[in-house]
């Protein structure tokens, strides 16, 4: 019997890797329901065409396709489904991964599917194939699975580096489960139990991605630091035996330790922290708590170390509202993070908020892809407004990578920095100074104008001397560029008072890998 595991990715990126597909393959060699050589890895990317998706994996004469099916991919994975059916009649087709366990009777009414296995696929996948292969049927299409043990499971690494695959980079997964409920997550419905990865495996693992070169490494864990020793101890191995590669870590600016900022500062690495919201009407029914004291002394931290840190934020939230959204976004940008993303909600099945939509007045869209249409306190104008305003962070905030000067010209213009959001999004230019310029221009501030348009040019020279190490980037400024940093903590009323406006001049500016060089 032949089998081909098909994986639908978003679109061509690094973190765009097929590691359920190696997970299960491994599970079936390591079982002995399948020999390596008969399972076949097949990857697209969206949009997808179904016809030349179905043609492809035909190509090698499966007698079963099996796909991963998530919320971004689930009509992709049904309309290629559906194709290789048509062509391939006796094609037995199914279906698995986080969609599939969340929205199996969904899955199921496509009509497209033999089988859908709801649960970690490890165990029941190989179990399945062999009453294929036996010719036995099973009682129901829809099967069920239960928790794998992590510590018989093998490494999938050894069939999903092949060649250059994976190179630059891959998904790494260190545990499974969640401590915390959020009712948002589909991890809210585990057992609040947290299954780990042996150390053993991970130096192995480790140590295969330092051979073959891996650069960056996408840490699947939802709280890394929410285990401060085990954090402290992975960290350590990284160190130890691949310490070259990029990882990134979900975690909780709350859980932050001295220690683990000290060991993560040893590589290099980017933090991404799921804050949500502040509202604390919406925290209730998200099963959150929060400090915003704690969160900002976290934040704190890993500046202090020099981390680099997002923050992620969800708007149309029950018992959110467009305005409590604007002071989540007024908070975030006060953290100083690296990048702050933001998301819509999206209901999933699966999810405590799924089960109480009704009840919460969440309007959604249903499969696939079940994005909130309003809710009692975020109508769809409001929603369209919200989304205007991530769009306008995206551009402003990530893209300019505007984190270093950013408060500084929303407190010199007066402005909250969601405010400066919506009036980017209202813009006549894309010229960011032309921009700030005119609200300067409008809140009678011209005079402040000047340090603001200095710090912006001087920090846009700096991210890219640092992005070109050994290339010299000459400016012209009124001010040292030492002396303009002290606007990331200065009004910009007391930095004229300290320092007057003075003669232009030009500063060469260069970074050899390790220090950034004026003169």
């Amino acid at each position: 019997m032949k089998m081909t595991l098909v994986s639908i990715h978003v679109e061509k990126s690094p973190p765009s890797f097929p590691l359920a597909a190696a997970m299960l393959k491994t599970a079936l060699c390591a079982d002995g329901s399948l020999n390596g050589n008969n399972i076949s890895l097949a990857e697209f990317y969206l949009p997808a065409d179904p016809k030349a998706a179905a043609k492809e994996i035909l190509s090698t004469s499966p007698d079963v396709a099996g796909f991963t099916v998530c919320i971004w991919n689930a009509a992709a994975c049904i309309q290629i489904a559906s194709e290789l059916k048509r062509i391939s009649p006796g094609i037995i087709t199914i279906a698995g991964g986080p969609q599939a366990t969340a929205a199996a009777e969904d899955i199921a009414d496509s009509g497209v599917f033999s089988y859908i296995v709801r649960g970690e696929g490890e165990t029941v996948l190989p179990e399945l194939i062999r009453s294929i292969t036996d010719g036995k049927s099973e009682t129901s299409i829809i099967l069920d699975s239960e928790a794998s043990d992590l510590s018989a499971m093998h490494s999938p690494y050894e069939y999903a580096l092949t060649n250059d695959r994976g190179r630059e980079g891959i998904l790494w997964e260190l545990s499974r489960g969640c401590p915390f409920n959020c009712s948002f997550c589909y991890e809210s419905r585990g057992d609040g139990s947290v299954r780990n990865i042996k150390p053993e495996r991970i130096i192995e693992e480790l140590k295969l991605f330092r051979k073959k070169g891996v650069e960056r490494i996408w840490v699947l864990d939802p709280t890394f630091n929410y285990n401060r020793s085990r954090a402290e101890e992975i960290l350590r191995l990284i160190i130890k035996y691949c310490p070259d590669a990029h990882y990134t870590f979900e975690i909780r600016a709350e859980l932050m330790s001295i220690e683990i900022c000290e060991l993560l500062a040893e590589i290099d690495s980017s933090l991404q922290i799921g804050l949500q919201t502040v509202n604390s009407d919406a925290l209730v029914h998200l099963n959150r708590s929060f400090s915003r004291k704690k969160f900002k002394a976290g934040c704190r931290m890993m500046s202090d170390f020099g981390l680099s840190f997002g923050i992620d934020l969800i708007y149309g939230l029950p018992g959110d509202s467009f305005d409590a959204f604007c002071e989540s976004i007024d908070f975030a940008v006060g953290c100083v993070p690296n990048n702050i993303d933001i998301f819509p909600l999206s209901v999933l099945p699966g999810t405590e908020l799924y089960d109480k939509a009704d009840k919460l007045s969440l309007r959604h869209s249903g499969f696939p892809d079940y994005e909130l249409i309003s809710n009692s306190s975020f109508p769809e104008s409001d929603l369209q407004r919200a989304a205007e305003i991530t769009a306008a962070c995206d551009a402003l905030y990530n893209r300019e990578q505007s984190f270093a000067w950013f408060s500084a010209a929303a407190d010199a213009v007066g402005m909250r920095p969601s405010a400066l959001f919506a009036a980017w999004a209202n813009r006549r230019s894309d010229d960011i100074p032309a921009f700030l310029s005119g609200l300067f221009k409008k809140a009678d501030r011209v005079s402040l104008f000047p340090p603001i348009e200095n710090f912006i040019i001087w920090s846009r020279t700096a991210e890219a001397a640092y992005c070109s190490p050994g290339d010299v980037f000459r400016v012209k400024l009124l001010w040292r560029p030492e002396i303009l940093d002290e606007l990331s903590s200065a009004p910009a009323e007391m930095f004229l008072k300290r320092h007057p406006k003075s003669v232009e001049k030009t500063y060469s500016i260069t970074y050899d890998g390790e220090e950034l060089y004026i003169n």
